[in-house]
């Protein structure tokens, strides 16, 4: 009797995860609404015929459990009244019988134990319950865009041999670990230290080769031997500045994105939809990649996790890098447990960022203008009055610091062009996105 008791237990445990499962697909496929509520109505049917025969489970095991021997008390006669006995039709009545199915959804046998006049109601009310799940699945299924990663190679290989190194060392690089989240790079920590690893020994190795070989061409250049250290270094240095740099790259995407989606998110809150849905059909439209990351963590905690919303969007608006998205999350969290009006908050978020995507624009032109006066000043002024001085030179038979005058015009031709690079390079940084 203890089996079947415990079996019955574990099927209303499942019964509970069950009915959870459809109140979520309520929220994603509202169309389906009244069919998924009849299927709560006939999970919830089946747990109380389930808790219907518990309790002669329970009297059955506890009874079976008594020793079969019985010492007379003390000091009392034993009473002629005979104790009232059921009826044997009630006894049939109440009779709990075993039964055994196989779910549809999942394709694994159950066995439970419920009263035998409530045999065929269960089995009316789990026919329900299991279409109902058998439709989510097929629904999950057909539209599960989760992708499976294969394991990077060289992140095996890094691992292979670095990892007994990189796993202590974890903890004191904190800063480069917040970064990679925030930088939504996909590796943990130690693997990428352990790569770091590697690339610095690789990097050192290749030095030493190079050196190497202009050791063997010359023996003066011994100089070189900083090679193997300077290549080191820099892969070291790009290691480390790398997930700063992806992450605030990450921080500027969300930026540009975020007056626009919020535009779209109150657009599409006046249809009166779950949030939920709404952050689904931003994702669905694919136009906010950087900001479809954001939103699918909070998916992530919700579908995954079990977390509800407001909690999510906390969580989410806590490591995110942008501040502004965390500013929207957090109020979004408090706007949806205190019940306010989804639309108008998202009507004056998208009223605010626009005001801030416009700043921005202004900013930039005046940057444009002020780089514009250097430019004009150092690669289009300096080259004309050097070129003049390198004549006078030239007709004056002069000199600077044994250089002739065409090596000084090829070094001036040189740095101007290095300017150039410099400045196209800041300009793109600095550049919004369009």
């Amino acid at each position: 009797m203890f089996e079947d008791l415990k079996k019955n237990i574990e099927q209303e445990k499942k019964i509970t995860l069950d009915m959870r499962t459809i109140a979520i697909s309520i929220q994603s496929d509202p169309t389906h609404k009244k069919f998924y509520e009849k299927s709560l109505r006939a999970l919830a049917d089946q747990l109380i015929i389930l808790n219907n025969a518990i309790p002669k489970l329970a009297k059955e095991w506890i009874g079976s459990e008594q020793p079969q021997s019985k010492q007379p008390a003390i000091n009392q006669t034993p009473k002629p009244e005979t104790k009232k006995i059921e009826t044997p039709k009630t006894q049939k009545e109440t009779k709990p019988v075993k039964m055994s199915y196989i779910s549809p959804s999942t394709k694994e046998k159950k066995f439970i134990t419920i009263n035998e006049k409530d045999k065929k109601e269960f089995l009316g009310k789990l026919k329900l319950s299991e279409k109902a799940l058998k439709k989510i699945k097929r629904t999950n299924t057909s539209t599960n865009t989760t992708t499976i990663r294969k394991a990077n190679p060289y992140v095996t290989f890094s691992n292979k041999f670095f990892r007994k190194y990189s796993e202590p060392l974890s903890k004191q690089f904190e800063n480069v670990n917040k970064d990679l989240k925030k930088a939504n790079i996909k590796f943990l920590l130690a693997s990428y230290l352990s790569m770091a690893m590697m690339s610095i020994s690789i990097a050192f190795l290749a030095g030493v080769l190079i050196f190497g070989v202009l050791m063997a061409i010359s023996i003066t250049n011994w100089i070189f031997i900083v090679l193997p250290f300077g290549l080191a270094g820099a892969t070291m240095a790009i290691f480390y500045v790398y997930p700063s740099s992806q992450a605030s790259s990450v921080e500027k995407n969300i930026s540009y994105e975020l007056p626009f989606a919020t535009i779209h998110m109150a657009a599409i809150a006046g249809s009166n939809i779950s949030p939920i849905k709404i952050f689904e059909i931003l994702i669905k439209t694919k136009e906010y990649k950087n900001l479809a990351a954001e939103i699918k963590k909070v998916l992530t905690q919700v579908n995954i996790y079990g977390y509800d919303l407001v909690t999510s969007l906390k969580n989410v608006a806590k490591r995110t890098s942008n501040k502004r998205l965390a500013e929207l999350f957090s109020g979004l969290a408090t706007n949806i447990s205190s019940g306010g009006a989804l639309k108008n908050y998202l009507d004056k978020k998208s009223e605010n960022f626009l005001v801030d995507y416009r700043l921005e624009r202004q900013k930039y032109s005046a940057l444009a203008g002020t780089f514009m006066d250097v430019y004009i000043s150092i690669l289009i002024a300096a080259p004309l009055v050097l070129m003049m001085l390198f004549i006078i030179m030239n007709v004056s038979g002069l000199g600077m610091g044994g250089l002739g005058i065409q090596t000084l015009m090829f070094l001036s031709i040189g740095a101007i062009i290095i300017t150039n690079i410099i400045f196209i390079i800041v300009l793109n940084i600095k550049q919004p996105k369009v």
